[in-house]
């Protein structure tokens, strides 16, 4: 009887010990399922398992159930996360140590200074103009004056006066959307011209006005629906006149009106006016492209002859970055000998593109980044290794440096032209905003734009910039750029995020971001790499990021990863990794080839199902920069870079959350959504995948509020910072 009662005892304390163990071994992490419905693709003989292909049909309920089940329980638990409230505060304080801030800075050609403040406390924006520097500013408009009976907020996303400052057009978009309306305001009176112009994407070639002013061009969408597969095609670029009615389109540069070009329904048309004085206009066939092909006729032609024709200037292959025009010749930089920067003159008349003159020979030990041209002569910016930019101007035949007053990571130039001595300098770096002043050559002196908010900067005082090389995979050096604290040890406690980019050959010069450096105030690293597929090396370090190529770029973060932990910056217990956008291949990539490296990922608006990538509203532009699944080897590619198809059952995950928008038109949210669907399914590990869902926003955080913004960044570093065990983050 004892001994039938010590078994039985016995007995339940087994069970209850097995029991303990099974559901130890269950993550704590519950996350809402969705049932896989697969599909199998068939790519060159290659079968294709796609095991959440119903999650790309939007107008499921099923799926819009569970996107929102995602986004309550990622928020739920964001929002336990101690010290999340503080990051939010933190940025709001420092925000407020300037009244304001300033975006869409201009001045008209007659010296008129327009911009657009921003409030911390408010959502308000508000346009501003001033005579001269030290004039008064005047309000001209409030977003919050437009549409004041609807419920709608706006944002001001874009701004353009005309030569004179008499006029100004301005994109007033919904929070979170891209699309913008046009508004027209009369400088003088001030009162809004009677028309708007709906469906206008500013920020791919903006507003450019005639000479005259009695008019513009924009680049008008015929589709408005985001997550609309034709959403971002067969754009087309208008011309408004003033007066006119803004539904009566008048395309000057597009597939249905121009077939004497090459344009596919995935290319953005552009018109560039560059100055009231020129004799030409020119037109870019735009896109993902980092090269563009160019025509261009004179203004007579296009002002006064309703069918005129667009005449070639030159094609992508020429590797033409930046024209200046000058009378009748222009004036470019150009990448096409052996993939280095150089400048060079033809005729305009009568271009010889294969045989320029050249003015400012390529060097090998950096890139021309900026060009600009006024009546003292030609300046330009060399830009070395990714981190260190330089003014030049060209005297006499001679390249001379310009002595500015301290070491910049990045310098851009512009001026009104050859008719004019005013050169504009904006400078900046990665621990400091940037600051405008007029630059006179001739006199040697310089006088600062005092429009933008003055404060000091004694809270980025303390922090260090760090420029290495990193040895990557295949013996190419990469440049990474540390930002931290004075004083750090490598002892290997520092939490570290590892940022990174990658694509579409963009120079990646060093940029301030207070969002960022918020992760080094919080005492950590901020690591950024200059992987391959940017452009900081030219031409030559975008192809070695792209498409067959395209591993380069996440193999060299893990081998900044590598370096780091190496030399005892950090551990992998303490790093973190952030892709955003294109970005997202090299994070998504670098996390599912080495998931032991990371603590943590932050996937912001990612594109993760490569394979899928070309039946996105954006995926034929994107063709031209990742491939095509209709050729082989850039299938092979694709699903090399597809970091949903490298997802494996039963794998130790880091954390991750990813955010995204519904709204997003260049991601759509289903590409991050069967990410995540995939990744919670097979995750062994004990680590919690969150996937917020803001149905109201776009893409990343492009005009949205302040307050937006702080909960982005707040979320992210919340959850990065729980997840490497900062004191000051744990539930």
């Amino acid at each position: 009887m004892l001994w039938g009662n010590s078994m039985r005892y016995n007995s339940i304390i087994i069970l209850v010990f097995l029991m303990l163990s099974i559901y130890s071994c269950k993550p704590k992490f519950d996350a809402p399922l969705i049932e896989a419905k697969e599909a199998v693709d068939e790519y060159h003989g290659q079968k294709i398992i796609d095991p959440y292909r119903n999650l790309e049909n939007l107008k499921d309920t099923t799926v819009i159930s569970w996107l929102q089940a995602q986004d309550n329980y990622a928020s739920d638990i964001l929002k336990n996360i101690p010290g999340r409230k503080e990051l939010i505060e933190k940025q709001i304080a420092l925000d407020k140590r300037k009244e304001f801030n300033i975006k869409h800075f201009s001045i008209s050609y007659d010296s008129k200074y327009f911009y657009v403040k921003t409030f911390t406390d408010t959502p308000e924006e508000k346009l501003f103009m001033r005579t001269s520097l030290r004039d008064k500013e005047q309000l001209l408009f409030s977003s919050l004056d437009f549409q004041s009976d609807s419920e709608e907020s706006y944002v001001i996303s874009y701004m353009q006066p005309d030569w004179k400052g008499e006029k100004i057009a301005f994109g007033l978009a919904q929070k979170g959307e891209e699309l913008s309306k046009i508004i027209i305001l009369d400088v003088a009176t001030k009162q809004i011209l009677p028309y708007v112009i709906e469906n206008s994407q500013l920020s791919i070639g903006g507003i450019r006005w005639l000479p005259d002013n009695s008019g513009f061009t924009y680049l008008h969408y015929t589709n408005t629906e985001p997550q609309h597969p034709d959403y971002s095609l067969n754009s087309k670029c208008v011309l408004y006149k003033l007066g006119s009615d803004p539904k009566k389109l008048k395309e000057v540069f597009s597939i249905t009106n121009n077939p004497e070009v090459s344009l596919g329904p995935e290319d953005f048309p552009k018109v560039y006016i560059y100055q009231d004085y020129d004799d030409y206009v020119f037109a870019k066939v735009s896109g993902s492209s980092k090269y563009k092909d160019v025509y261009y006729v004179s203004l007579n032609e296009f002002i006064n002859n309703p069918n005129f024709t667009w005449k070639p200037l030159y094609k992508k292959s020429d590797k033409i970055n930046q024209i200046i025009v000058a009378g009748k010749e222009i004036i470019f930089t150009s990448e096409k000998k052996a993939s280095l920067t150089g400048i060079y003159k033809t005729s305009l008349e009568n271009p010889n593109f294969k045989n320029p003159i050249t003015l400012v020979k390529p060097d090998n030990k950096s890139l021309i980044t900026d060009i600009a041209l006024n009546n003292e002569g030609l300046f330009f910016v060399r830009f070395k290794n990714g981190v260190e930019s330089k003014l030049y101007v060209l005297e006499e035949n001679v390249e001379k440096e310009i002595q500015l007053d301290n070491n910049y990571g990045s310098i851009f130039i512009d001026s009104k032209g050859y008719n004019y001595n005013s050169l504009l300098v904006s400078v900046g770096g990665w621990t400091s905003d940037y600051k405008l002043f007029h630059y006179d050559y001739e006199k040697k002196t310089s006088e600062d734009i005092d429009i933008y908010p003055s404060i000091s900067d004694e809270v980025y005082e303390n922090l260090e910039v760090k420029e290495v090389e990193v040895i990557s995979h295949d013996g190419v050096k990469v440049p990474l750029s540390l930002i931290y604290k004075k004083g750090l040890q490598n002892n290997g406690n520092n939490h570290t995020l590892f940022y990174g980019y990658g694509a579409y050959g963009g120079a990646g010069t060093p940029f301030f971001s207070s969002g960022l450096l918020n992760w080094v105030l919080e005492g950590g690293i901020l690591a950024v790499a200059h992987v391959r597929g940017g452009g900081e090396k030219g031409d030559v370090w975008h192809k070695g990021g792209y498409k067959m190529t395209k591993p380069n770029t996440w193999k060299d973060m893990i081998a900044c990863t590598k370096y780091m932990i190496e030399e005892k910056y950090t551990t992998p217990s303490k790093s973190v990794i952030w892709g955003s956008s294109a970005g997202g291949i090299m994070a998504g990539r670098a996390m599912t080839e080495r998931p032991d490296l990371y603590k943590a990922v932050i996937l912001t608006s990612p594109a993760l199902n490569m394979l899928r990538c070309e039946i996105q509203p954006n995926g034929l532009n994107s063709i031209k920069e990742f491939g095509t699944v209709k050729k082989k080897d850039e299938f092979e590619a694709l699903l090399e870079m597809d970091s949903y198809h490298h997802i494996k059952d039963q794998e130790k995950y880091p954390a991750t959350i990813v955010m995204g928008g519904m709204k997003d038109g260049r991601v759509v949210i289903w590409d991050p959504a069967k990410f995540i669907a995939r990744l919670q399914a097979s995750n062994s590990g004990d680590t919690p995948i969150l996937f917020t869902v803001d149905f109201e926003s776009g893409h990343g955080v492009a005009n949205e509020s302040n307050n937006k913004i702080y909960e982005f960044y707040a979320n992210a570093y919340a959850f990065a910072l729980w997840q490497i065990g900062h004191p000051d983050y744990q539930p």
